[in-house]
């Protein structure tokens, strides 16, 4: 009967208001911090993918400049960019320069008609 009556006072004991109040808290601190840790990794995995593609970008970009330095040690390189950047010409050759005809520029605005001006073109 001893037995009986102890295990009555720990059943009562544990499913308490208090003791039951606590494991209440107990769970809602595990869970808020489980939610915390689950965004920490999904802002891990976003800076994760932003960090590979700024990688990937600047491999291409190295690859690009290796191309260009190595495109600048022959001469040829050098002139060509000398040439693309300042319009100039070797001893002998000439230059020719070619303009955009201004006159596409002029026709390009069109005349804006007013309603009533629009209105009486329907009946010319």
């Amino acid at each position: 009967m001893k037995d009986f009556q102890r295990k009555r006072k720990i059943r009562k004991t544990l499913y308490s208001r208090g003791v039951l109040f606590g494991l209440l808290l107990v769970l809602i601190v595990v869970s808020k911090a489980t939610f915390s840790l689950y965004a920490k990794e999904r802002e891990s995995q976003r800076n994760l993918s932003l960090a590979e593609a700024n990688l990937s970008t600047l491999s291409l970009r190295e690859e690009r400049l290796k191309s260009d330095i190595a495109r600048l040690k022959t001469s040829e390189g050098i002139d060509a960019e000398i040439r693309s950047q300042f319009q100039v010409a070797k001893p002998g050759e000439r230059m020719v320069v070619l303009v955009d005809d201004r006159k596409k520029e002029a026709e390009a605005p069109l005349e804006q008609k007013s309603l009533v001006t629009k209105f009486f073109d329907l009946f010319r």
